[in-house]
């Protein structure tokens, strides 16, 4: 239960973090690759804080505390993200930037 939240909450804020990565930094000239690298690589950082922190929280029963783990989390937050980021995330900058840009 606790270990869900936390992938949902990194994968949430990793929505966020690209999309400002994309239409802020990279002001949308960043390739499609240039993208899926640094949402792996953000999550891979992402799934290592959660390995450290999630076997501390998980109750015994659940998945035993293996390496391993790292990649299981890099790939559930790699794949969470992209529907937060264009579900949620991608209106909320657009209208930010379109009403930044107004101004």
């Amino acid at each position: 239960m606790i270990l869900s939240a936390i992938l949902l909450a990194f994968a949430a804020f990793l929505g966020l973090v690209m999309e400002l990565y994309k239409k802020g930094l990279r002001r949308d000239r960043a390739s499609e690759n240039e993208i899926k690298l640094v949402a792996l690589a953000y999550s891979a950082i992402l799934a290592y804080v959660t390995y450290r922190v999630a076997p501390v929280s998980t109750p015994v029963g659940e998945l035993k505390a293996t390496p391993y783990l790292v990649v299981l989390y890099t790939v559930a937050i790699y794949l969470l993200q992209l529907p937060a980021c264009m579900a949620f995330w991608k209106p909320l900058v657009k209208k930010f930037m379109e009403r930044k840009v107004d101004e």
